[in-house]
């Protein structure tokens, strides 16, 4: 024990039928476990830097021991670290940016597995998790509710500020007019766009945040293949409520989506060029799936948990686009094909990869138009 010591960012404290325990979100060696009240106390110094050698000396001798035993084995486990170490720095942004995303896929599959869990055990579940820990299961999912929402409302405070730099650095204010919407960019970025997507794109959001836009200050949005990773209907009316309120009258939406028609059709037709020629676009795309397999994945029916995010969620032909456009507010609805908009600007689709997949000569996707009015 050299130096001053503080509580690591990460450290965490639990209480459980009258012990405190200490650990920390990574460590894989155990937990402090502590059972003396004063013991418990006399540890709250470290949360900020302490010099344990001053304040072991200030103890009687039997505590002091104790105490000492205490601090060396929350040092072992990573709970106590040298005050100014790289320990209580941050990880580099890029790399605890890439756990971050791991630990949410493995989030996503726990919290699944949990319910089904919870619901094969049924009300012993709750019975006899409280009577071995002292706290139930309902308690103990608030807990995590709590934090989840704690870090939620983090986020939420980062929004404004995060958007506004970008903006600015686009040269887009309140007072601009006539903007051209590329959202769900991906990689293909368009010149004299704003291109709009999730991180690294010049306007990184999530489009459920609300677009960030001064009403009727679009002239065209172009929006390929993101419908598809939208939850149907609430997130999807939520988007196209909010992309007509920044469209201007007249403004015009060009949408593409995978075009489910072609695909129920070529699964019940046995088109084996349909599914087999998938793979020229996209070469992680199964080998040996079924046409059914092929065809409910592409649906969005069943998708991971643990790859939520990514999954489509729901699948769209004309008919299904068209009535949720409608109820949108939109007007003049009308079926395109690949870089045939009857607006030059819109004659886009080449941009987007996956909107440019095709097998023959004929296009996996599916492209409309609509005029806010």
């Amino acid at each position: 024990m050299a130096g001053k010591l503080v509580f690591s960012p990460d450290a965490l404290v639990r209480f459980r039928d009258g012990t405190i325990i200490v650990h920390t979100t990574a460590s894989a060696f155990p937990a402090l476990e502590v059972a003396h009240p004063m013991l418990a106390g006399w540890l709250c110094q470290f949360t900020r830097p302490t010099d344990p050698a001053v304040v072991l000396a200030a103890l009687g001798a039997g505590d002091r021991a104790l105490a000492s035993q205490a601090v060396q084995a929350l040092e072992h486990n990573g709970s106590l670290v040298a005050a100014g170490s790289e320990a209580t720095a941050a990880a580099s942004t890029e790399a605890a940016t890439g756990q971050a995303h791991r630990h949410l896929r493995v989030l996503a599959r726990s919290a699944y597995e949990l319910a089904a869990d919870l619901r094969g055990l049924g009300p012993s579940a709750e019975r006899e998790v409280a009577r071995r820990s002292g706290i139930g299961v309902e308690r103990r999912l608030l807990a995590l509710l709590a934090g989840v929402d704690a870090l939620r409302a983090e986020l939420a405070k980062l929004r404004d500020a995060s958007i506004a730099e970008q903006l600015a650095t686009l040269g887009v204010d309140g007072a601009s007019r006539g903007l051209r919407l590329h959202i769900g960019c991906g990689r293909g970025l368009l010149p004299d766009w704003i291109n709009v997507d999730v991180h690294p794109a010049p306007l990184a959001m999530n489009v459920l945040w609300g677009l960030p836009f001064a009403d009727g200050s679009v002239a065209y949005a172009f929006v390929s293949h993101l419908l598809e990773h939208l939850f149907f209907p609430m997130d999807v009316r939520a988007f196209l409520g909010d992309l007509y309120r920044v469209l201007a009258p007249g403004g015009i939406v060009r949408v593409v989506v995978p075009d489910m028609e072609q695909c129920v059709a070529a699964y019940v037709g046995n088109d084996r060029s349909f599914f087999g020629s998938r793979r020229e676009t996209w070469s992680w795309w199964p080998e040996n799936a079924t046409r059914l397999e092929d065809f409910l994945a592409y649906a969005g029916a069943g998708p991971e948990p643990g790859h939520l995010f990514e999954a489509h969620k729901y699948g769209y032909d004309f008919e299904t686009l068209g009535r949720v456009l409608g109820d949108a507010g939109f007007v003049d609805v009308v079926r395109s094909g690949f870089m045939a908009s009857a607006h030059e600007a819109l004659r886009v689709d080449s941009v987007s990869a996956v909107a440019g997949a095709r097998y023959g000569d004929r296009y996996y996707s599916l492209f409309v138009e609509a005029r806010r009015p």
